[in-house]
Order: structure tokens, then sequence, then C-alpha cells
């Protein structure tokens, strides 16, 4: 599993993986949901960071983050390392508050 990987579940929903590769070794990884825009109201600009997923809106709602079975993953849809700054504040801000 890659960090920062987002995956579509067997549902249809979509998960960010946040948890570090150095613990691959787990049978759970750390998630945060990646929501539609649509269905979020006004997301909060550091908590909640946005991007575009196969031509959709999806929001990262950082507060409803969780552990899920490593296997229910699957395969990576697509890798958001290259936002993992703004990832990265968005976790930050909802475990330290900054």
């Amino acid at each position: 599993m890659a960090r920062f990987s987002a995956h579509r579940l067997s549902d249809g929903s979509w998960v960010l993986d946040c948890q570090a590769d150095l613990l691959d070794h787990l049978t759970t990884r750390f998630v945060v949901p990646l929501i539609p825009i649509a269905d979020v109201g006004t997301p909060m600009a550091r908590l909640n960071p946005y991007f575009q997923i196969e031509g959709e809106t999806l929001v990262m709602m950082t507060q409803f983050a969780g552990a899920v079975p490593a296997r229910s993953l699957g395969q990576p849809a697509l890798s958001l390392h290259d936002h993992q700054d703004v990832i990265a504040a968005a976790l930050d801000m909802l475990l330290v508050g900054f």
C-alpha cells in the first residue's frame, strides 16, 4: 500500500490512505473518506482540502478518519502524493489544532 493513494471501495465510495508505508505489515490502514463536494456543505479550508478525481470534486473529510481492513482497499486508483503538504496540514489540523 502507498501512503496518500486514493482507493475506491466496493460500495463505490472513495478513501485516502494516510498511513505510513513503514507500517505496511499491519492488517489495517488509517484512511480518510473522500466525499463528493455536493454532499458536504461548506468544507473548512485547512481541515477539508478537495481534489479532482475522475472528473469529480471530492473533499477530504479529515474529521471522519478511521481504520479499515487493509484487504478492503484493493489496488490504488491514483496517487495524491503530489498533494502531501496539503494532506499533512489537514491531518495536523485535526490532531494538533493548527
